[in-house]
């Protein structure tokens, strides 16, 4: 064999890939023997000569040992170089011509840093942001509201506090339209989202009343529009008022329970797991933080940016009419997400108890779609996200979040 390895850019090389005669036959034998029992009209099954199978299935071999050589010379080409592969190769050209094969691909590569010690971290612990008690009684009142009688709006009522109204919008800055700031239909619960200022400026109004007003973007949205002074136009499409269940028993028959005790029984044991959470995530997040500042990892360019792409895409934002400064908040964040990655994947190369087999991800995916009640089939919704790529990403979630559980109990968690 021969093998031709250029750096295109870092941790993405280009690979030219010549196969000598014998690889050929030997591949060639194999893949002749696979197709010893494929069915040749004229011949018993598994009893047809070869020159009979090369007549009947000539093009489907060709193909099959292109394939096969293909898939070989990407093995080879990681054993013989010493590289670590990130994802799947990309072959760009594959040539079969009697006995000579040829093919180039570009091959991914993750970037090799030295990893730094995790197992003596210390994280200070995680200070509550809200009790059990507070919780649980958010949660209570939510349960009221759920429960409670909606009635829609009629001719005289007005948006108030609690209230749903569905809502047109356009969003300008400077005179110009954001599209990112325009809706159609959008549903919203008035005081239910942290735009308190664009809410506010709705109260009052009436169905079918337009109004115009100025609002302050806030600084946690993208960096294009922080602090900008957005004009807004609103108008209201209908809207409905809830009048919120009692706190007795009638409730909790609603919510499946026999009295009122035994449902705030459930929500405190709710809100003690939702405390936890919160805990749990301050942990993850003071541990995520610790990982990325304590390892130097030059992270390629192809990476970060692929990262950010799909970050955007999960925020609903084009990418491509994105605004330097937007592209460039969510490229930082998405070096940060890359080195954490990168991080715990070299914790899963040395620490078997971090890994999961690839069954074992399935089993939680599979769980984890049980759970959803959805009315497909669990197969075909598999399917289906391996065709939109989304499986991938999925199971690189799921093998960062068990290697990080991993982490967070080997760490110390300290007063």
């Amino acid at each position: 064999m021969k093998i031709e390895m250029t750096e295109l850019e870092p941790c993405r090389f280009s690979i030219h890939y010549e196969a000598d005669a014998l690889e050929i036959m030997n591949k060639r034998a194999e893949v002749m023997k696979a197709f010893k029992k494929a069915p040749v009209p004229g011949n018993r099954p598994g009893h047809a000569s070869n020159d009979a199978i090369r007549v009947h299935y000539g093009k489907q071999i060709e193909e099959s040992l292109k394939r096969a050589l293909a898939e070989d010379s990407f093995h080879n080409t990681l054993f013989e170089k010493k590289i670590k592969p990130h994802g799947a190769p990309h072959f760009n050209n594959l040539l079969l011509d009697g006995g000579k094969f040829v093919c180039e691909f570009e091959v991914l590569t993750k970037p090799e840093f030295d990893l730094a010690d995790w197992k003596s971290l210390e994280i200070p612990k995680p200070h509550d942001t809200q009790t059990i008690e507070e919780v649980s009684e958010k949660m209570m009142q939510e349960l009221r509201v759920r429960a409670g009688e909606v009635t829609p709006y009629n001719d005289t009522d007005f948006v108030q506090q609690g209230d749903n109204v569905i809502v047109d919008y356009e969003g300008f800055v400077d005179g110009v339209k954001v599209d990112s700031l325009c809706a159609t239909g959008e549903m919203m619960t008035i005081g239910g989202s942290s735009l308190e200022g664009f809410e506010n400026n709705l109260l009052g109004m009436n169905v079918g009343e337009t109004r115009e007003f100025d609002f302050v973007a806030p600084s946690t949205g993208l960096p294009s529009l922080s602090g900008k002074v957005v004009h807004f136009k609103a108008t209201i499409s209908t809207g409905a008022k809830t009048v919120p269940c009692g706190l007795d028993d009638e409730l909790a028959k609603k919510f499946g329970k026999e009295t009122f005790k035994d449902l705030q029984e459930v929500v405190n044991q709710t809100a003690f797991g939702r405390v936890a959470n919160m805990q749990r995530l301050q942990v993850h997040q003071a541990v995520s933080k610790r990982l990325v500042a304590d390892n130097k990892i030059s992270v390629p360019n192809w990476m970060t940016v692929s990262e950010a792409q799909y970050l955007a895409q999960q925020s609903k934002l084009d990418w491509a009419v994105m605004q330097d400064s937007d592209k460039e908040a969510f490229i930082s964040m998405a070096e940060q997400n890359v080195k954490l990655a990168l991080i715990l994947d070299r914790i899963r190369e040395e620490e078997p108890e971090a890994q999961l087999s690839e069954q074992e991800v399935f089993q939680v995916i599979k769980q984890n779609l049980a759970q959803t009640k959805t009315d497909k089939n669990i197969d075909e919704v598999i399917q289906q996200m391996s065709k939109t790529g989304y499986l991938q990403i999925l199971f690189s979630r799921i093998k960062d979040e068990h290697a990080m559980d991993f982490v967070i109990k080997n760490v110390k968690i300290v007063e």
